[in-house]
Formats: C-alpha cells, structure tokens, sequence
C-alpha cells in the first residue's frame, strides 16, 4: 500500500521550478537592461542611491562623488558630473547602487514645468 503524497508537497513541486524559471527571466532582463545602460560619457552619471535613504544624506553622499547637476523623478536618483577617471568610483564608495546614462535616465527626470499661457 502506497502512502498519498501531501498537497503541499504537490505544490511546492509545481511552483517551485516555475518560481525558479520567473526569477531568471527576470535577473536576465535587468542584466540587458542595465548593459544597455551604462554610461556612455564616463564624465556625467545618473546615480541610483538606495530609496530608503532621505534626501539629506542622497544629496551629501552624491556631493562627495562630483558635481550635482540634476535630480531624477524619485529623490534617490542624482545626476552626477566629474572626473571621467573617477567619477564611477567615486559614486559606488559614496553609496550608489546603480550608474546609469543620464540620457536613458530620462523616464527618472522630472518634467521641466511649462508656463501657463491664458
């Protein structure tokens, strides 16, 4: 007499292989996403910080990095500028998790605010 399997045994073997297979397809496309990233002139950045940080301690990390020459649509997004043979370095040991193009960055900008006409 054979023992019945548990029903959470069955569903782990289901969704186990199926979670397994959603998480590489993700990894894989933030890998091509963030190649496609990278910054294309070393001397200015887009600098992802982490989002829990407050602005205070963005903006003072991101000034020990380079020049501040722009903020992205969330508060942890500095656009950076500096020595191209640093600046990279510089913003990772300051706390950037992420350095993007800030051509690319363009969907983190904030919208330039338009006048009003009557």
């Amino acid at each position: 007499m054979s023992t019945p399997v548990p029903r959470t045994r069955r569903f782990a073997a289901v969704v186990g292989p199926l979670a397994f297979s959603t998480l590489g397809i993700i990894l894989s496309l933030f890998a091509a996403v963030a190649v496609d990233a990278q910054p294309r002139t070393p001397g200015r950045v887009a600098a992802v910080f982490p989002p829990w940080w407050d602005d205070a301690r963005v903006v003072a990390s991101a000034g020990t990095a380079g020049d501040i020459a722009g903020a992205g649509g969330a508060s942890f997004i500095v656009i950076l500028r500096g020595d191209p043979a640093t600046l990279n370095q510089r913003a990772r040991t300051a706390g950037a998790w992420l350095l993007l193009d800030p051509a690319l960055a363009g969907a983190c900008a904030r919208p330039a605010s338009e006048p009003v006409s009557s």
